[in-house]
């Protein structure tokens, strides 16, 4: 009973493979998030492959955008595109212990 079984479903796995329907395209990134994604672009990357990058859903997922208050005072968070993660993190004030120049 179980060699049918394992048949079965050898054969009914690449019909539903074949059943996955296609993704659409991708729609353009709006100025909110543009603006984040620019800013969490990594200092060695290229503007425009560091955007075709994050153009994939798998990237999206992996590298989380980081945003701060005065980022969301600035920007309107609803615009924000909600394919993107975003992880709030604090900015640090600065210290009076600094020398003055």
């Amino acid at each position: 009973m179980s060699k049918h079984l394992f048949v079965l479903l050898l054969l009914c796995l690449p019909l539903g493979l074949l059943a996955q329907e296609r993704a659409t395209p991708a729609q353009p990134l709006n100025a909110p998030t543009l603006a984040v994604l620019l800013a969490n672009r990594p200092a060695h990357m290229e503007q425009a492959k560091w955007l075709e990058m994050m153009q994939q859903p798998l990237n999206r997922s992996l590298y989380p955008l980081r945003i701060t208050q005065a980022t969301l005072d600035t920007l309107d968070a609803t615009l924000l595109d909600r394919r993107f993660q975003y992880i709030m993190v604090h900015t640090e004030p600065p210290t009076n212990n600094e020398p003055v120049q």
